[in-house]
């Protein structure tokens, strides 16, 4: 179904999720943006650019307990996976697309049951962009600028009031049930197109050439200098592979109470530009150099993920860019790579 809202009446909506969902959402913090988990509908920002970290980490959290145990007997370790429900709400279409990747990657033999119990618990709403919300972004290079699925609710912004569109049975019944929603008309999918087509215009291309062939070009260019380069200005400090929202790996620890009776085992974020995530108990390290770790990252992203799923796992939120205090860009390695081809004449 699709529907309109009124400015005025979203307070009244997220009041009626509240009843039903832990809600997430957006929040102004220090000047940026977090999601939080608020209950004040006034808190909630629609218009912000991009979040410090990424709405997936509230359905793959940091620091997760995966299982508690006795110590007196160990067949008696009960796993963690009942989770509440949740709502996440005004997801930009590029983090919406990111949790499409994780949630096709995580469900994969051997799947993880607590990332995909949790997504079963959480109800996503879109928020659609009406134009580029930061510098470094490269989601229309990469098409994920916007949504076609993922979410349950799409809300877009027609300058006077939202347009609404449920993609799920449960994003139906949540229009369907609340009265603070207008069926949409004629009019409201007119002005709808007509916003499409603003944003799609107001949206530039970075990438020097035909995206379609970034995978290709950077296989050729797997020894090529800007590795190098780059590596030399990596810290290894890890920032870029925190925020991303599509960086899956983890570490797991067992940690015992000071009792000595029970335990928990967890998981915490872990990532491949810190040196010490490919070394192994005899000592050796797989990729000891940041430049090893700099183009594995890029190729994981853009070749061993495309060449696994068909589509690139890099969404192109622009967060990297952002929090890499070496100013290293993914953009400037794209870009770099493209025009080297272009040079030799080979595109």
């Amino acid at each position: 179904m699709d529907a309109v809202i009124e400015y005025g009446d979203v307070g009244k909506f997220i009041l009626e999720l509240l009843k039903d969902y832990d809600v997430i959402a957006p929040v102004e913090k220090d000047n940026r943006y977090i999601f939080e988990q608020v209950d004040d509908p006034s808190r909630i920002v629609y218009n912000y650019d991009t979040t410090i970290l990424p709405p997936i980490k509230w359905i793959y959290p940091n620091n997760e307990v995966l299982l508690r145990f006795k110590l007196s007997d160990l067949t008696e370790a009960k796993p963690v996976n009942a989770f509440r429900n949740q709502a996440l709400l005004f997801v930009h279409p590029c983090d919406i697309n990111a949790i499409n990747i994780m949630d096709e990657v995580l469900a994969e033999e051997p799947a993880d049951t607590n990332y995909l119990a949790r997504r079963r618990s959480s109800i996503i709403i879109g928020y659609d962009c009406s134009c580029p919300c930061r510098e470094n972004i490269l989601c229309y290079d990469k098409g994920y600028h916007k949504a076609d699925k993922g979410f349950d609710i799409l809300f877009t912004d027609l300058g006077n009031r939202f347009y609404v569109t449920a993609a799920t049975d449960i994003g139906n019944t949540i229009i369907e049930k609340s009265n603070v929603f207008i069926k949409a008309g004629y009019s409201d999918q007119t002005d709808l197109s007509k916003t499409n087509w603003e944003r799609d215009s107001a949206f530039k291309k970075k990438i020097h050439g035909d995206i379609n062939r970034l995978s290709h070009v950077l296989k050729d260019e797997y020894d090529d200098a800007i590795w190098e380069a780059e590596g030399k200005k990596c810290l290894s400090c890890g920032a870029c592979v925190i925020v991303c929202p599509t960086c899956y790996c983890f570490d797991v620890v067992d940690e015992v109470c000071p009792d000595m009776e029970m335990g928990v085992r967890y998981r915490r974020w872990d990532g491949c530009q810190i040196q010490s995530f490919c070394q192994v108990a005899s000592g050796e390290n797989f990729r000891d150099s940041a430049a090893e770790r700099v183009r594995h990252r890029v190729f994981k992203k853009e070749v061993y993920l495309k060449k696994r799923f068909g589509r690139s796992g890099c969404v192109g939120c622009g967060r990297c860019i952002e929090h890499c205090i070496a100013d290293i860009s993914i953009i400037d390695i794209f870009n770099h790579v493209m025009e080297r081809k272009k040079g030799h004449g080979e595109i």
